[in-house]
């Protein structure tokens, strides 16, 4: 009986190791990935330790577009061929995440993104540009907004990161991996496609409008050698809090929000709305956290109106 039971006990572990192994998921390497994922309009430059990838697309006034965390440039795509028709459009991929990936110094912080956008622009020429950011790269965007207010025109917002709520327990699973000490060590190995998919379901209220070549593109930039370690590095990031610099922001400003927004919560932007003078704000009613990739139309047709001063803001 002890045998049999030592038997059924090594079967157990070794089927169990068995479908471990299978979810395991090797680096893919950067020229592998560049080969796939540049294109035309794609660059590269050295700047605070980073291959920054970025993409440089149409003429006329500079706007510079940034991606919330675990994401990459792409999630502008869908803005990115109306913008282009009276705006020179660059929008990156910030270090740790898609083509550009890990950065010499493994620092992740808001600071640091917000030097970064500085440089950026600094290295392209660009005096003065508008700024927006989803998410991560809207907390970025009203950090360097508040830091560097000569060199922003105008001020987009989409669902940003920055107000913690303490009755919000809603954490997607490889945020929880990457937070928790055991099993972020499994997250540099193990991130089958299925984790990706499910992530990307819940930023969209209406998961119907998901396509195979979205989790497809976000699963490969996932695995782009030294993302994942990047990832588990930005998710342990304490920043130093600046909701406070809220108030020192004089760029005009749209706030854009979905409602069904499960990551951030759409009541968030009452306090964005509070404390950047004159901001204004819409919402998507059963849009999620991304509404710019859910609802690209509506939600480009706001920004590009606001652009052309064409939304009335509040004094």
């Amino acid at each position: 009986m002890k045998s049999h039971k030592k038997r059924m006990a090594v079967a157990t572990l070794l089927v169990v190791l068995a479908a471990t192994a299978l979810q395991i998921r090797p680096d893919i390497p950067a020229e592998e990935l560049q080969a796939k994922y540049t294109t035309p309009s794609s660059r590269f430059v050295s700047i605070d330790g980073a291959n920054l990838h970025y993409r440089d697309e149409g003429k006329g006034t500079p706007i510079i577009l940034l991606h919330g965390t675990a994401a990459s440039l792409n999630t502008w795509d869908g803005w990115t061929s109306e913008l282009s028709k009276d705006h020179r459009v660059l929008r990156l991929d910030l270090p740790g995440f898609g083509l550009t990936g890990r950065n010499e110094t493994d620092t992740y912080t808001i600071a640091y993104y917000s030097d970064l956008v500085l440089h950026f622009m600094d290295k392209m020429g660009i005096e003065q540009a508008h700024l927006a950011g989803s998410s991560l790269g809207g907390q970025i965007a009203y950090d360097f907004a508040a830091s560097h207010p000569e060199r922003v025109q105008k001020l987009i917002l989409v669902s940003p990161t920055g107000v913690t709520n303490a009755n919000d327990k809603t954490i997607s699973m490889p945020f929880l991996m990457a937070q928790t000490p055991v099993l972020k060590e499994s997250l540099k190995y193990i991130t089958p496609r299925f984790i990706v998919e499910k992530s990307l379901k819940e930023v969209y209220g209406d998961d119907s409008r998901l396509t195979d070549e979205a989790i497809t593109l976000s699963h490969d930039l996932l695995l782009r050698e030294g993302n994942r370690e990047a990832f588990i590095l930005r998710m342990n990031t304490v920043d130093a809090d600046n909701l406070s610099k809220l108030t020192q922001v004089k760029a005009p400003t749209l706030i854009l929000w979905g409602e069904a927004d499960a990551w951030v919560p759409a009541t968030n932007a009452a306090r964005f709305k509070q404390d950047i003078k004159g901001a204004q704000l819409i919402t998507y009613a059963g849009a999620g956290h991304i509404p710019m990739e859910e609802l690209p139309e509506e939600t480009v047709r706001d920004a590009v109106r606001f652009l052309q001063n064409k939304i009335a803001l509040e004094e």
